[in-house]
């Protein structure tokens, strides 16, 4: 197997998803974690697909977060 070499003008990877909602992806762009939607489109003017700040899905809340 070769060894991966990136290419000086990428920015990261995305990796197809299927989820109850359909199709999505993931991945890491310049070092930020992302998610990306389809679009459902009104017109040609919005883009195909979304692309957001991935979130984490539970976040469980720390002893600081919890009032007394």
């Amino acid at each position: 197997m070769s060894e991966y070499v990136k290419n000086e003008d990428e920015l990261g990877g995305l990796w197809v998803k299927t989820g109850q909602r359909g199709e999505y992806m993931t991945g890491t762009i310049d070092g930020k974690k992302v998610v990306c939607f389809r679009v459902d489109k009104k017109n040609d003017r919005q883009p195909d697909w979304r692309v957001l700040k991935s979130k984490p899905k539970d976040i469980a809340p720390t002893s600081d977060d919890i009032p007394f």
